[in-house]
């Protein structure tokens, strides 16, 4: 799975998502994160193995962190093929 999610930036927003997925009995495979200072804005991609945890309730869970922070996230299935557009000059 892949969660990316977006929020004001703030102190603990790592462990926060990171304690969220342990305590959902997932495994972090790759993380990536951003802070904007322009903006004032954090930017995070993580990519794990959702190993039994029950995916409508791991949305549940997210949604209720996602509430705290103020953040809009997106979690997807990595296996679903994405539509993209390559444009080259």
């Amino acid at each position: 799975m892949i969660l990316t999610l977006s929020c004001p930036d703030r102190t603990g927003i790592v462990a926060k998502v990171s304690t969220l997925l342990f305590e959902s009995g997932a495994n972090i495979l790759d993380a990536q994160q951003f802070d904007d200072v322009e903006t004032g804005r954090f930017f995070m991609r993580v990519v794990f193995d959702p190993g039994g945890a029950d995916q409508a309730a791991l949305a549940e869970a997210v949604e209720g962190l996602a509430k705290a922070l103020s953040m809009q996230w997106v979690l997807r299935d990595p296996t679903q093929r994405r539509r993209v557009m390559i444009l080259a000059s």
